[in-house]
């Protein structure tokens, strides 16, 4: 993990591949991690949340400046993005319940209580950075399987080494009955967000952008919601 000094905190690269930009004060990342955040305000701001791949805390400064003061469960196996996070934010430790564990092991053991889970992991590999298998064969399934009645999950994806995701999106979304897709004008990255029953990709958009206008992030006026698959 390479970590830089910046304006506002930390950023934390691998392979040249941001991995987080770690504000130390409320207010936009400028990255994904304002629409993930956005996702969290707009669709389930209150009720149980979780969140798979920590990613050093990232979406901790967009939703404190989003008004969103919901304890968070995060999962993630490395312990060194966590320990900047305490050191750095070590007001905002209260908002996080986190745990040094495997995604899948922790989900197995958790009740159907979630109303809103985030899936935010990823893996090195071959100088960059990808997400893991399980993203893609066992988490969509377990994820569906832990949410309360009309929860929603919501998956940070990148392209496979293969570079072909259709498939994979178009299973993801099947799995869940409704789906948007949420691209970028600066990033690889398509937020799938899913569920039995989502805003239309037209009402998800705007509601987004308001958010993400709310706190000042660029990106608001740089990402396109489309629905995936046919409802």
């Amino acid at each position: 993990m390479d970590i830089t000094k910046t304006k506002h905190g930390l950023r934390m690269s691998q392979h040249g591949v941001v991995i987080s930009e770690l504000r130390t004060s409320p207010g936009p990342t400028h990255s994904v991690a304002d629409v993930l955040a956005a996702c969290i305000s707009t669709l389930r701001p209150e009720g149980r949340i979780g969140v798979l791949g920590f990613a050093g805390g990232g979406m901790q400064a967009p939703l404190c400046a989003l008004g969103v003061n919901t304890e968070i469960d995060a999962v993630d196996l490395d312990r060194t993005s966590f320990e900047l996070f305490r050191e750095h934010c070590p007001a905002w430790i209260a908002r996080v319940k986190w745990q040094q564990t495997d995604a899948v092991e922790w989900l197995c053991a958790q009740p159907k209580h979630f109303d809103l889970l985030v899936e935010d992991l990823s893996v090195p590999s071959d100088g960059d950075v990808f997400k893991p298998a399980i993203t893609w064969e066992v988490l969509p399934e377990l994820i569906r399987d832990r949410l309360v009645p009309g929860g929603i999950a919501v998956f940070n994806l990148m392209p496979p080494p293969s570079g072909i995701w259709i498939r994979e999106v178009e299973w993801m979304a099947e799995t869940f009955g409704a789906a948007r897709l949420v691209s970028f004008d600066d990033f690889t990255n398509r937020i799938l967000v899913v569920g039995k029953a989502l805003p239309s990709a037209r009402e998800l958009g705007a509601l987004l952008r308001s958010e993400l206008r709310r706190i000042g992030s660029q990106q608001a006026g740089r990402i396109h919601v489309r629905t995936q698959g046919t409802e």
